[in-house]
């Protein structure tokens, strides 16, 4: 949870570092179906949380949750390797 902000840029934290998927779905405001969706297809950094004594299938025995700041990694990197035009385009709108 302690990354560097070499950037200046400002970011929130939770918490913890790992959310059950449905929490994960609140926290940016998609049903718990989508995230569920994004999950199925690893669309998603995800922990299985697992009793390393049960007998079975990981995906029907494990509980899924997602890793928040390989989450937002990949969330900054894509922001930043946008286009610069395109990047700082919203900035625009507020006068900047």
């Amino acid at each position: 949870m302690a990354e560097k902000n070499t950037e200046c840029y400002m970011q929130v934290y939770y918490p913890i570092d790992a959310v059950p998927y449905q929490k994960f779905a609140d926290l940016i405001g998609k049903s718990h179906t989508a995230v569920k969706g994004m999950v199925d297809k690893s669309k998603l950094p995800i922990i299985v949380w697992q009793n390393p004594d049960s007998e079975g299938d990981i995906k029907t025995r494990g509980e899924n949750w997602v890793y928040i700041p390989e989450f937002n990694r990949a969330m900054r990197d894509a922001f930043l390797n946008r286009p610069k035009e395109q990047r700082d385009a919203w900035l625009l709108w507020i006068g900047l």
